[in-house]
């Protein structure tokens, strides 16, 4: 371990029971003296916490933080927002993977070596997924598994209560979107803003055809990416027309008035996903529209 600056790291779980002791031990390879950890426990209904709390009674370095509310992006506004952390480096790291062991050394360095930088990514190990290293590593980006902020960033983050908008699929499209644009969007990015650290390096189980459970898993997760992917496609304009002010709170709040722009296309087998994501979001706008129906009306 090294007495480096303090870094603070947030652990996103959400019934990780599986997966998060794992997690904790890579993460403890891998602190320094004075690093925190706090695990954002959102919204699981099996023993993620209790498995928590048992390993930080054990290890004074990590904190167990419950949230009542299951949603990624809510548990990145609480901890970048309500815990007022004090660090010099904020990590991000999801509940199912895990870190080398040089992981926080790597991306503090990388950012001291690049102080232009917003961000500084991880790259997928090549057991966990070859292809998306070699994406990363040829196009850039930001993978939510495991990335960091400077203190300089996240502090114009909160100056500016950038907040993402609840029940948004995929955190790290909008913070990389947001990184590269240095917090701007109606200009354009500047891919300097985001280094690809490649000393800093993260793994996950893959998913197994021969497990049914992973097999609906997998079936969830692609509806999950088609909602990403219509939820990308309706706050882009808007981000570049106002800016930061166009960020809604809920991302609900952008399907009202935009269904008849979202129309249904061919992009092979994710049509069906994209299809049922579609109906998701019908229903999502049926629903609301109903409970504005249905709430008395104020005198």
């Amino acid at each position: 371990m090294h007495s480096e600056s303090k870094s603070a790291i947030a652990i996103f779980a959400h019934n990780e029971a599986r997966n998060i002791i794992p997690c904790l031990e890579s993460i403890k390879k891998a602190i320094r003296i004075g690093d925190e950890c706090y695990v954002l426990n959102n919204g699981s209904s099996d023993n993620t916490g209790t498995l928590v709390s048992a390993f930080s009674r054990e290890n004074s370095f990590c904190k167990l933080i419950t949230i009542e509310i299951g949603d990624k992006a809510n548990a990145w506004n609480v901890f970048c927002h309500e815990l007022d952390i004090k660090a010099n480096l904020f990590v991000f790291l999801d509940g199912d993977c895990t870190v080398s062991p040089s992981s926080l050394d790597a991306l503090e360095s990388c950012l001291k070596q690049n102080p232009h930088a917003n961000a500084a990514a991880a790259l997928p190990d090549e057991r966990a997924s070859r292809r998306n290293r070699e994406n990363m590593l040829r196009d850039g980006g930001l993978a939510g598994n495991l990335y960091a902020l400077p203190q300089t960033f996240m502090e114009r983050i909160r100056d500016s209560n950038v907040r993402l908008p609840i029940g948004l699929i995929g955190d790290d499209s909008l913070v990389g979107a947001l990184a590269y644009w240095d917090l701007n969007p109606t200009t354009e990015w500047d891919t300097r803003r985001i280094v690809i650290c490649r000393d800093a390096s993260f793994s996950y189980d893959r998913l197994s055809l021969f497990s049914i459970a992973d097999v609906r898993l997998y079936y969830r997760r692609k509806i999950r990416y088609s909602l990403r992917y219509f939820q990308t496609m309706l706050m882009k304009a808007p981000l570049k027309t106002h800016g930061l002010r166009a960020i809604p709170r809920s991302i609900d709040d952008s399907y009202v008035g935009s269904v008849p722009l979202l129309k249904l296309k061919w992009r092979g087998l994710d049509t069906w996903f994209d299809y049922l994501a579609l109906k998701r979001i019908r229903k999502c706008v049926t629903n609301r529209s109903s409970e504005r129906q249905s709430s008395p009306a104020k005198s």
